[in-house]
């Protein structure tokens, strides 16, 4: 069946005012319509947070506002996100090496990446058939991660030199193996949380202690993992140049120790990272944590301000509200405190 919609940027227009009550007109707003694209800037502009959830927009103007705003911010969030890949990756890599003296994945596999051990049911009682049944599956599933990420290294590897890579490239011709900090290049950062989680608790607890974080939100040495796979999706949707002013980048929900966490350390409250504000202030706890100068810190918060005021003068405060929610200037106070200290 074709596409009902027409194709020309003069019948897009046409489409806008007639069937979506849209004003669009002139020249002007033509090539704007053409520079964000009709298909990538208004059928990911129209709605917010679901696509039930239509953005009741009067004015191109105000798609406009919105398509800039969600511009600005992933050139806002990329260098710090990114910096923040970089840096827990050489964090948990400097911790390897010294455990073991060796950056070679086939060591670290066998003496750091053994988490599954601790669910083993050797030697233990349970108080009936349907415990120990549990146990016993809760076993098997650790050690099959643990096989998925060597299977998944090995492909990364392989996948690497068949691409072209130039440092694969350079250690498999030589018959040597890729070292640990090569590979950890080659890993998005949720695979990197699969290594990360597989690795034994000693192993954890040294990495929360080198990163800083609090024993009391930390007890099971799991809130580096936590931080990593609450951070993934907003790191790929910037990289891949997708909307997040929405946060409908999310591919679930966010552990709740994370939420708490944060909010023990700002003394920030409701945080449920539906709104990008809860994704900020995920990004300068982590910041902090990697000790980055407060008035970084302090420059980053204030261009989101900056990038938040200007959305507002541009577009209806009922399609505002629905993108920064009422508790945000609360939300940033308790920031903007937590920086200073």
């Amino acid at each position: 069946m074709s596409d009902p919609h027409p194709q020309s940027t003069d019948g897009l227009m046409h489409y806008l005012r007639d069937k979506k009550g849209i004003s669009i007109s002139g020249s002007s707003q033509k090539r704007k319509l053409m520079n964000i694209g009709y298909y990538h800037g208004y059928k990911g502009y129209r709605y917010i947070n679901s696509p039930s959830n239509h953005a009741l927009y009067t004015k191109f103007e105000e798609l406009v506002a919105v398509y800039g705003f969600d511009a600005q911010l992933r050139s806002l969030y990329y260098p710090n996100v990114m910096l923040i890949e970089t840096a827990v990756k050489n964090y948990v890599l400097d911790i390897l090496v010294a455990s073991i003296n060796s950056e070679n994945f086939i060591d670290i596999y066998n003496q750091l990446l053994d988490n599954y051990k601790m669910f083993s049911t050797k030697g233990k009682i349970y108080k009936n058939t349907y415990d120990r049944q549990k146990a016993e599956e809760k076993f098997k599933r650790e050690l099959k991660k643990r096989l998925d990420l060597r299977n998944r290294i090995y492909k990364v590897q392989t996948d690497a030199y068949g691409n072209g890579n130039k440092i694969a490239d350079h250690y498999f011709r030589k018959d040597a193996n890729l070292p640990i900090w090569a590979t950890f290049e080659l890993l998005s950062l949720g695979e990197f949380g699969h290594f990360v989680s597989c690795l034994n608790q000693n192993c954890r607890s040294d990495i929360s202690e080198k990163l800083g974080i609090r024993h009391s939100d930390d007890s099971n040495a799991m809130m580096h993992q936590r931080l990593i796979y609450a951070t993934k999706d907003l790191r790929n949707a910037i990289a891949h140049n997708d909307v997040i002013f929405d946060t409908r980048f999310r591919t679930g929900s966010i552990d709740k120790q994370v939420g708490n966490a944060i909010s023990n350390a700002t003394g920030v409250k409701g945080l449920t990272f539906g709104t990008i504000t809860d994704y900020l202030i995920l990004v300068i706890c982590q910041l902090k944590l990697l000790h980055v100068s407060k008035t970084e810190m302090k420059r980053i918060i204030s261009g989101f301000e900056e990038i938040v005021e200007k959305l507002r003068s541009n577009v209806p405060i009922s399609i505002f509200n629905q993108i920064i929610h009422t508790d945000n200037n609360a939300k940033l106070t308790k920031l903007k405190n937590f920086v200073k200290l």
